[in-house]
């Protein structure tokens, strides 16, 4: 499969500018995924791909062709939409057929490829069936497979999980993820949920205002983030912030510089409280504590400043109790008044 190359591509609407400045190479067969918030320019980013949205400036190669002012229909990537898109008045089978048909593919092949998919998908008990009969796991299914029986040069997914259940997106991640590592499709992925980001992507460009905020592999964003955004966005429960003065003096973190406009940085389950004897005498207070199973998280106010501390086991402190949170140093990121991560 083909790689895909940004060059210097932007998307504006009139004097708002969605898109700035945006390079990037996927690399034939890889997974990558788009992630930010809402108006982070990653789904426009997606339909300019697709021929959904014109460029700007700049240009869009898919191997060694220039797409940039190709039509949709002429640039062999397949989408796979939020909403399914599926004909609610077609069978699954015609569902899956219908765009070969419309390019005139022949019968025999078109039943060749609906059978593979069906196969690969888990449908072929669902073929006759139509849209409002199945579940939305299955529907999702069967837009993915009208995506497969296309053979395009790329996969283009945005936002395909954000209408189902958590336990079904849980399951539906796993299916993404397994069967694009089997027909190993150029693939990107647009999504605003960072642990879909986290588990599904070769790598992650992380967005924000329309700006590449960094672009690695996800453990790499996770221990070394550029800075405060990346730092914020990624990882679940967020990492905590407070000014490195403070940690410094009110938690006696040894920090090598701890200058007014420098913000700690601390990731929960990097954090350990300190508990008395009595429960009293402690730098900050148990606010909340919220039980998840093997993991806790408990809120704890110091001073201005609210700390959350990820512990496993069943020995936690109690609402109200008074603990002090302890981190080792080497564990601690460090970021400037810009923004930018210094360690």
């Amino acid at each position: 499969m083909p790689p895909i190359s940004f060059e210097h591509v932007t998307k504006r609407f009139g004097d708002v500018r969605v898109v700035e400045e945006f390079d990037l190479e996927v690399a034939d067969g890889e997974l990558l995924v788009l992630v930010g918030g809402s108006g982070s320019g990653k789904s426009t980013i997606l339909r300019m791909l697709a021929g959904l949205e014109t460029v700007t400036t700049g240009r869009i190669r898919i191997g060694d062709r220039d797409v940039t002012a190709l039509s949709p229909k002429a640039r062999d990537v397949a989408m796979v939409f939020q909403d399914y898109a599926l004909y609610p008045h077609m069978t699954v089978r015609e569902n899956l057929s219908l765009g070969l048909k419309l390019r005139g593919v022949a019968r025999a092949e078109i039943e060749r490829r609906v059978a593979w998919a069906a196969g690969i998908l888990g449908l072929e008990p669902l073929l006759d069936r139509r849209p409002k009969a199945l579940s939305g796991g299955q529907r999702q299914r069967v837009a993915m497979g009208r995506a497969m029986v296309r053979e395009p040069a790329a996969f283009l997914f945005d936002e395909p999980l954000s209408n189902l259940d958590a336990g079904l997106r849980a399951q539906m991640r796993v299916e993404i993820g397994a069967l694009q590592r089997r027909l190993g499709t150029t693939t990107i992925y647009v999504t605003h949920d960072q642990v879909e980001a986290m588990t599904l992507g070769d790598r992650i460009v992380v967005l924000a205002n329309g700006r590449v905020q960094q672009v690695g592999r996800p453990i790499d964003l996770y221990r070394a983030p550029a800075n405060r955004f990346v730092a914020g966005f990624i990882g679940t429960p967020p990492m905590n912030f407070v000014p490195a003065r403070f940690a410094a003096g009110s938690l006696g973190v040894p920090l090598p510089t701890a200058g007014d406009d420098l913000t700690l940085g601390i990731r929960p389950e990097d954090v350990a409280l300190e508990r008395t004897a009595d429960g009293t005498g402690g730098a900050g207070r148990v606010v909340l504590v919220e039980r998840l199973g093997g993991t806790s998280h408990v809120h704890v106010d110091v001073g201005p400043h609210r700390l959350v501390a990820a512990l496993t086991g069943d020995a936690l402190p109690d609402v109200g109790e008074a603990v002090t949170p302890r981190f080792s140093v080497d564990r601690v990121h460090l970021f400037g008044a810009d923004g930018r991560a210094l360690r």
